[in-house]
């Protein structure tokens, strides 16, 4: 069997048939969409775009969807967004039908005296569930919202009128950065510690936590939110300009990548040994979170997505340091935070289709919304990895005093 497209002879993503030929997943979900939105083209005329090659610059889309049906592609076996939505995934690759739900189904079991025992939730369930998605999506955001907004009051050189201005993703969009200063760098201030409590108070579940657990909670919120935050602002800047954007809106360059202070003759470089060794403490780490920040762009996450996951991987760092009535806390949080986040995939989805010129060129795999919450949480293992750099790099900043921080950093870092 060929293992390239029967439509436009790719050799990348052909694994199986689709709708009646093998095709790739590009073809396939052209084939999908403009069957179910029941689009209509008209040829172009151009010899090298009605050829239907993969190589070709721009494919005609008229003469791409009639080499379809003529490789056998069958519209019939196309299923609408509500078929589909009658299965649920379990993995890649297998599903089950989900069990249909009716108020007249209801009535005859009872009428019948007989209950029936569903895998999903019925009708009188849904509302309290969305409700309780909306009420978590909404507290996170706003604290989001209200740490961005604090940053930009705090940071930012520009106008009081651009500060307050609302709606911003990220505190520095469309506003001077500057460069980081190893030198005058002390690490977080009280304004930073302050910022990050309002937050803290304010997350669900945290309240609920007895004094030694909640402690512990805020000092990995600190860390969790400098590594996370950096890597959210670092996307929205842009990784093309190879800046590694920090928390107080200072950057770093990465193009050429920066010294370590370990290179050979690297102290001839430094007025003075403290100079080196605090250039050699801060450099790895923000090279390390540079890295990570690179990963994280790969994500495309909107806000919503970030606001979640952060607080997702706030009650994983915590989960096994705390109490066994702590533990219980931060489970039950994080699968409420879970769902949300779900929800949200399924939002930037839809979103993303619904402001794409071509949405029947998508990807057929991109509203496999399992497929991208599975990725976010996967990009636990590397936050979690960056945030135990950045607390051991903290304790040996604090302990040795490298940097002339504030007391409260010291605290901060104790528990390690």
């Amino acid at each position: 069997m060929s293992n390239s497209c029967q439509v436009c002879h790719s050799t990348v993503n052909v694994s199986c048939n689709h709708f009646g030929a093998r095709t790739c997943k590009a073809c396939a979900a052209f084939f999908r969409r403009t069957v179910s939105m029941k689009l209509d083209y008209s040829c172009i005329e151009d010899p090298d775009s009605c050829r239907v090659h993969y190589e070709s610059k721009l494919i005609c889309r008229f003469c791409r969807l009639k080499k379809c049906q003529k490789v056998g592609m069958k519209p019939v076996l196309v299923k609408s967004k509500n078929e589909r939505k009658q299965y649920i995934r379990i993995s890649k690759g297998l599903v089950r039908k989900k069990s249909p739900l009716r108020s007249c189904d209801t009535a005859e079991s009872e009428e019948d005296g007989q209950i029936k025992n569903e895998a999903t939730p019925g009708p009188s369930s849904e509302p309290s569930f969305s409700a309780d998605i909306q009420e978590i999506m909404t507290k996170i955001i706003k604290l989001e919202s209200a740490m961005c907004d604090r940053r930009r009051l705090l940071y930012a050189e520009t106008p009081i009128s651009i500060v307050l201005e609302s709606g911003k993703e990220w505190p520095y969009d469309n506003m001077p950065l500057k460069m980081f200063d190893y030198k005058a760098s002390q690490g977080p201030s009280k304004h930073d510690f302050v910022m990050i409590m309002d937050y803290a108070r304010g997350l669900p579940g945290f309240e609920e936590l007895n004094y030694t657990d909640s402690v512990f909670c805020y000092r990995t919120i600190c860390a969790t939110d400098f590594v996370m935050a950096s890597a959210f602002y670092t996307y929205k800047r842009g990784t093309q300009y190879d800046e590694l954007v920090l928390n107080d809106g200072t950057f770093v360059p990465m193009n050429p990548a920066p010294l370590t202070g370990y290179e050979e003759n690297a102290n001839l470089l430094f007025q003075n040994q403290d100079d080196l060794i605090k250039f050699r403490t801060l450099m790895p780490l923000l090279a390390k979170q540079w890295q990570v920040s690179l990963q994280f762009a790969k994500l495309e996450m909107s806000i919503e997505e970030f606001a979640l996951l952060k607080a997702i991987c706030v009650w994983s760092v915590s989960y096994y340091r705390l109490s066994e009535s702590g533990r219980c806390v931060a489970s039950a949080q994080r699968d409420r935070l879970i769902r949300a986040l779900h929800h949200a995939c399924q939002l930037r989805n839809e979103a993303v289709l619904q402001n794409s010129q071509y949405p029947e060129d998508v990807d057929d795999e991109f509203d496999d919304v399992g497929e991208r919450l599975g990725n976010a949480i996967m990009a636990l293992s590397y936050i979690m990895e960056q945030i135990r750099n950045l607390n051991c790099s903290l304790v040996m900043i604090s302990f040795f005093g490298i940097l002339n921080v504030d007391s409260l950093m010291i605290d901060v870092t104790s528990f390690w």
